[in-house]
């Protein structure tokens, strides 16, 4: 993993991706920037869109590292999302929580973390 805390975040983003497709997800954005925040991940499980924030670390992240004003940007940039791709709010959709560290890479997935 790399030495400072981009690389090692923007790694942890690459891996993550690459675990997620690997269950047969599909990446349908990275690095959403909208005005009221940002997105680390947008991807499709089975009928569901997925707003995925992906934290990385050496060792394990805690779930505390989400913090209450990141999940109103990461809510509000999602809102953004849907009306630049012209989706209807009312999308199927849920937001999780990828921690991710190591290496060896390892994952904890918290669905409908927010």
């Amino acid at each position: 993993m790399a030495s400072n805390s981009y690389e090692t975040g923007r790694q942890s983003e690459d891996w993550a991706v690459d675990h997620l497709r690997q269950l047969g997800w599909t990446i349908v954005a990275r690095n959403f920037r909208g005005r009221r925040g940002e997105i680390d991940v947008v991807a499709r499980h089975g009928g569901v869109l997925v707003f995925l924030e992906i934290k990385g670390s050496l060792r394990q992240p805690r779930v505390e590292a989400v913090l209450h004003r990141q999940i109103l940007r990461v809510r509000g940039a999602a809102e953004e999302f849907l009306v630049r791709n012209r989706l209807p709010l009312e999308t199927d959709m849920r937001f999780d929580v990828l921690l991710v560290w190591g290496p060896p890479y390892q994952v904890t997935h918290l669905q409908d973390a927010f």
